[in-house]
Formats: C-alpha cells, structure tokens, sequence
C-alpha cells in the first residue's frame, strides 16, 4: 500500500512542481506500479488533480503557517482519499501520509499528522451562494462557472462544471488499414460502443493501453469521441490534398488519413519540431505512407499560397472542454491567460483561409467550452472573408463518454466574393 501512494506522491510532484503533463506521465510511467495497483495508482492520481481546490481547501482549514508546496501535495493527497475513497479506512490514510512524510519531508510528520486528524473529523462546508459552492465541490474557479452561466446559460454551466470531475473511459479507435471492426468485436479488451460498427471507436479496458500491442502494432489509436467527429467533418477522400495547421501530436491528422484508406496526401504541420517527431512516429506505428510532417509556423503562408482541399485549423484554446482527460489544467486556469490565445487563433484562421482552394472545407475547431475561442472567431472571420461561408456548427457538449469540443465546417465560395478590405481598397 505504501509504495503505491508514495508513487503517487512523486508522480503529483512533477506534475504539480515541474510542469509534467498528467496524461503523458501516466502513461510513461505507470508500468512503474504493480498491475494490481495501478487501477488504484490512477484513482487516487487523477482524482486528486480533479478535486485539488476542494481538498486543498480541507486542510487549510487548519493551518494559519505557510505550508511547503510538498507538504501541501500530500495532504492534499491525502485529504483527496478522506474525501472521496470510502471503502478506505481514515486511520490508514493518515498512517500512510505519515510514512510518507517521514520518508520524504524532514520535519512535516507531525503537521500532516495533525492535520489530516482535524479534517477526518470536520466535514467541509459549502458556501451558500450557489456559484461558488458549485465551483468549490468542482474544483473550478468560480470566475469560469459565471463565465459559463452568462454564455451558455445555469443548466449548461452545472453540466459543465459537473463533466469536469467525470472519470471518462479510454476510447480507442480501429485502424482499418490494420484491424478490421470484425477482429475488434472479438478482442476481450475492447468494448463494443452503441456506434462502434458506423465509427470504428471502442472502449479499452485493459489496463496499460500504452504497452499494448493492439497500440504497438497500430491496429488501434486512442481517441476522444468529439476528436473523432472533428476529423470525420473533414471527410476527406483518397486523391486530395489536406493541411492540418496545428497536428501535433497528430491524432486527428491519422483519423483523416485512416478514413481516406491512406489515399489523400496530408501535410500535418506543428511549430517545434519535437513535436514534428510525434507525427512521424505516428505515422509509422500506424503504416500510413502519405503523411508529411513538417515543421513551421503555421501564422505564416507563403505567397502565393499552396491552395488545399481540406484545411483542418485546430487552433491552440484553453482546453474547457478537457477538463476530465487533463486535470491539470485546472490548475493553470486563468482568463488573462485564455484571452492571450485568442489573437493566435485569429492568425492561424486567417492563414487557414488563405490555403483553402475555391470549393474547398475549411474547418475550424477547438477542445473548449468558450464562445470568444469558438463562434466569435469564426464570426470575426466572417465578416472580413465574404469568400467563405458556415455550412455546419456545433458545439460536442462534454459527457461521461466524450470530452467538450467545438467545431465549425466552412466552404470557400467557387466565384469568390469581394472581401471587406478589397472594397476598402477600391
């Protein structure tokens, strides 16, 4: 039991600490843990980061000292397993912390000890307002609850917030240049879905999809249901060309390319070549010959443009509707900083545009519950590119299946029109 939750302590410590992402050190090092463990290891990992601010409030509660940012992780930890892990006896969460305190934090076994007694022994209470005692119980901050509630509307933002503390399945999605559906439905570690026969998505129930070889050998790839139906609005077809502007780490660049049976040439395109990387390993892990991954900056176009026929622009965005899949982003969440992506998103669907040959689909998509990230954009791109229509919108709410996505489908006209600035111009 110890060696689980110290695991568990370190692993929280580099992604709290030292900016490791929660979904990418999982799966790096979960094999770290005994196979019997790991379901727990998972458990109490990413339920601590869904609820950090409702059991760091726990235990603040009872201290008036600065705590060390270590100190805090485990009893936050901690507080996380008194809370939510019932069938988990009190006094052998507090005993565990304290071990772990006394092998890891040099004089904080008392304080832990102390505290962890006092929050055993005192329920949390909410507050009455009813927005911040849904952000409290949601881990939120309660500037995103208003947020929500003034674009969306109270029953949206409640199904929001609530979403973001969901434990969502792993859903995989089956190579058909490698796999069939047939094959699958037989595989014990895949579930079959209501639509698993139309879309080719499972959900895996293994334990270490990483180490797999249903992953190694490319017959499946992880992937969100709302991703999915990203890359299926592309509909793109062997023969053409397609410009995905923001691939990396390339999961809806390989769907288009399985949909079109490898047969559309696609160029998937990220800023750090490390990241470019990630493409190419893809590619190859799934034997698909005709992607080309390159790294650039993708506000930048060339003149005169290469022109496509499918233009995917999946633009960096605060990433509201992933909330459940990266708990870690709840703690980073911050308006200015999600104001900051936005002049970003508007250059990288400007440069989208001016790629997308007459006839063509430009789509536009984000992993974000925010309307100045997703319909704004569009609508700002609207009014200055009257070569461009919207022939299909929508917004993927987030579920107990599917993360939140947002994603338009824009045409540009065959007879292009007179834009704005050409008229100002004139």
């Amino acid at each position: 039991m110890s060696s689980v939750r110290q695991w568990v302590y370190q692993a929280l410590v580099e992604v709290i600490r030292h900016g490791q992402y929660s979904n990418l050190y999982l799966k790096k090092h979960l094999q770290e843990v005994d196979e019997k463990d790991r379901n727990l290891a998972t458990n109490i990992f990413y339920g601590t980061l869904q609820n950090y601010a409702l059991c760091q409030h726990a235990w603040r509660r009872f201290t008036d000292d600065k705590v060390e940012a270590k100190t805090g992780i485990l009893l936050t930890m901690s507080c996380y397993q008194l809370l939510f892990l019932k069938k988990v006896p009190a006094y052998a969460v507090i005993d565990e912390a304290n071990r772990i305190a006394a092998r890891s934090l040099k004089g904080q076994r008392g304080l832990v000890n102390a505290v962890l007694r006092k929050v055993k022994d005192h329920p949390v209470e909410y507050p009455g307002d009813p927005i911040e005692s849904l952000a409290l119980s949601t881990s939120l901050p309660a500037w995103l609850i208003r947020l929500w509630v003034k674009q969306y509307g109270p029953k949206q933002a409640f199904q929001f917030a609530k979403a973001a503390n969901m434990t969502l399945p792993v859903v995989v999605r089956v190579n058909p240049l490698r796999y069939s559906i047939e094959e699958a439905m037989k595989c014990p570690r895949l579930k079959a879905r209501a639509d698993s026969e139309k879309t080719g998505l499972f959900e895996y129930t293994g334990s270490q999809f990483g180490s797999d070889w249903l992953y190694r050998e490319g017959k499946v790839s992880a992937q969100d249901p709302g991703s999915y139906e990203i890359a299926r609005w592309a509909d793109v077809k062997p023969g053409q060309s397609v410009l995905d502007l923001c691939a990396a780490p390339g999961t809806k660049t390989m769907a288009m390319a399985e949909m079109s049976g490898d047969g559309a040439e696609i160029t998937a395109q990220d800023l750090h070549e490390h990241r470019v990387q990630l493409i190419e390993n893809d590619a190859k892990r799934l034997g698909l010959e005709h992607v080309i991954a390159r790294q650039a900056d993708s506000t930048k176009v060339d003149e005169p443009p290469k022109l496509y026929d499918v233009v995917l622009c999946d633009v960096p965005c605060s990433g509201l509707g992933i909330l459940s899949r990266k708990p870690d982003l709840k703690l980073k969440l911050d308006p200015a900083n999600i104001d900051s992506l936005l002049p970003i998103q508007k250059e990288l669907l400007n440069a989208a545009g001016k790629q997308t040959r007459p006839g063509g689909i430009l789509i536009y998509s984000t992993c974000t519950l925010d309307k100045k990230e997703n319909e704004k954009q569009v609508d700002a791109f609207l009014q200055t590119h009257l070569d461009f229509e919207r022939v299909q919108e929508e917004t993927i709410e987030p579920s107990a299946q599917n993360g939140g996505f947002y994603l338009c489908k824009l045409v540009r006209k065959e007879k292009a029109a007179t834009t704005n600035s050409e008229t100002l111009q004139a």
